[in-house]
């Protein structure tokens, strides 16, 4: 009897992880903006060559940073205002942050429909955790510059720095760029057209974790009955 009562409890325990596991994969299929100024691209006349340039600047990087507030998030899609009279292959990292400047890649984030020509705002999705309180780096490259294939990374309206959307707290940190692989960061730069999506990620709450708890001790206890 006593065993049967404790699969049972068993039994609802994981019943009840599941739906919370269900709810939280509901919840971040909802990205809402949570930073960004997109501005009106398809007005702007100001933008910021990714990849070839020059016989001097021949693989040309750009990056836009941001700092995290208070939560972390889960972020699903990042926008951008492009456009190429070629035939450019963008890829888009979330970089690190060291010391100010873009350190190393820790996501890649890939185009949705392409590929880039015209003027417009093109959406690249992926998946990446950003710690609050932590800085990061949208990295733009072109990854055909060898080809003397470059795109246009365009200004936001009249250079208003992008800013945290629906109460994120996620604050804007500064515009650079660099020439080749190896080279140093410099800038800084007007602001460039950006908007980012996420989820913010939830603490375990008080209840889930009392839960984990009891299960933990249904276990144990049921580990010692049947010894």
């Amino acid at each position: 009897m006593l065993y049967c009562c404790m699969r049972k409890n068993l039994s609802l325990l994981f019943i009840l992880l599941a739906l919370c596991y269900q709810s939280a994969s509901a919840i971040n299929l909802i990205s809402p903006v949570v930073f960004g100024n997109l501005g009106t691209v398809t007005a702007s006349t100001t933008s910021n060559t990714v990849g070839y340039l020059s016989l001097s600047q021949q693989n040309q990087f750009s990056a836009q940073g941001f700092t995290m507030g208070s939560t972390d998030y889960q972020l699903t899609s990042l926008q951008f205002g492009l456009g190429s009279t070629g035939t450019a292959d963008p890829l888009v990292q979330i970089y690190g942050n060291n010391l100010g400047a873009p350190s190393s890649a820790l996501a890649t984030f890939s185009l949705t429909s392409g590929p880039v020509f015209s003027k417009d705002i093109y959406n690249f999705s992926g998946s990446f955790v950003a710690e609050k309180n932590t800085s990061y780096w949208a990295v733009l490259s072109n990854v055909n510059s060898a080809d003397l294939e470059s795109f246009e990374w365009y200004s936001n309206d009249a250079f208003t720095p992008p800013s945290g959307q629906n109460a994120s707290g996620i604050g804007y940190l500064q515009t650079v760029e660099r020439n080749n692989v190896g080279g140093a960061w410099t800038g800084a730069i007007p602001s460039l057209s950006i908007q980012i999506r996420g989820t913010a990620v939830p603490e375990p709450s008080t209840g889930l974790l009392v839960v984990l708890g009891l299960g933990g001790l249904l276990l144990k206890r049921r580990k010692t009955v049947t010894v």
